[in-house]
């Protein structure tokens, strides 16, 4: 896992602000977050060995976000600390579970080419490199350079929406937007037009998460999967926990049909809890639901 580590301050509210107005918060909570730091977790508590590589701040929040993916079973050898703050995000969510988040990257835009080179052996010795867009655009450049020149599979999760290099497509084996990052990185509001100018541009597979309507899959042959229908309360990790899912059972070697409803129950599940890393499933949950 290439990614962000973020710290995450959640306001629950009745409903998301507007422009100008200011609101009373119903609860506060701290949790560890970051997309990188999340879908590691969820990968860790999925049933994956996990690697994480990052940046923290040299500063108590720091300090607790290493302890917590320490805590999680991950390997934090490879998050270094540097003399910038420690990213954050304040996160908004209504009573209806849709929410609104602000990232400050901090420490996370000091992961470095130079990082991921030195940690090229790393990349050899795992299945799946997982990368965000909380972190530098090279840095994921040259990652997924050197995920695919190793034989590795490369998934992308393309959050937030940013203008991507062209040349990185040929290395991605899965790209994961939602449907609103898809339309920022193609301009073409339809979904299906839309996942093939990602698939022209050289991507393998395109998967494309639709909340509560599922997920809409390209690649040799083309799929919609349905979603789990359960009551929603915050939907601030869906999306990390299906990136997670999908590496996990692509690993176990699931049909893409399969692989994906495991991730629409990881996904769902996630919604049924507040936080980022606190409502992330282990596998026991996802076993249960499935029951």
């Amino acid at each position: 896992m290439i990614g962000s580590i973020n710290m995450d301050y959640v306001y629950t509210v009745k409903e998301l602000p507007r422009k100008g107005e200011t609101l009373l918060v119903e609860t506060f909570i701290e949790n560890p977050g970051g997309k990188g730091a999340n879908q590691a977790v969820a990968a860790k508590r999925l049933g994956a060995e996990v690697t994480m590589i990052g940046a923290i701040g040299k500063d108590i929040v720091g300090n607790k976000l290493k302890e917590n993916l320490e805590k999680e079973g991950i390997n934090v050898k490879n998050v270094k600390k540097v003399d910038f703050p420690s990213g954050n995000a304040m996160i908004t969510v209504d009573q209806n579970g849709n929410n609104t988040i602000l990232v400050y990257p901090g420490a996370n835009l000091h992961i470095e080419k130079e990082d991921i080179d030195r940690c090229e052996g790393i990349i050899k010795d795992n299945d799946f490199i997982i990368l965000q867009l909380e972190i530098s655009i090279d840095t994921v450049l040259q990652a997924a350079k050197l995920g695919k020149k190793n034989n590795k599979k490369v998934i992308l999760n393309p959050a937030p929406a940013k203008d991507l290099p062209e040349e990185i497509y040929q290395y991605i084996d899965y790209i994961t937007p939602n449907e609103t990052e898809l339309t920022a990185m193609t301009g073409i509001e339809d979904i299906e037009l839309a996942a093939r100018e990602l698939i022209k541009k050289g991507a393998k597979n395109v998967v494309v998460t639709l909340g509560e309507e599922g997920c809409y899959f390209l690649g040799k042959e083309e799929l919609k999967v349905p979603s789990f229908k359960v009551e929603a309360i915050d939907t601030t990790a869906a999306g990390d926990s299906f990136n997670a899912a999908l590496a996990i059972a692509l690993g176990e070697g699931k049909e893409i049909e399969e692989a994906l409803k495991f991730c629409n129950a990881v996904g769902a599940i996630s919604t049924t809890k507040r936080g980022a890393q606190t409502s992330l499933p282990f596998i026991t949950e996802v076993k249960n639901f499935y029951k």
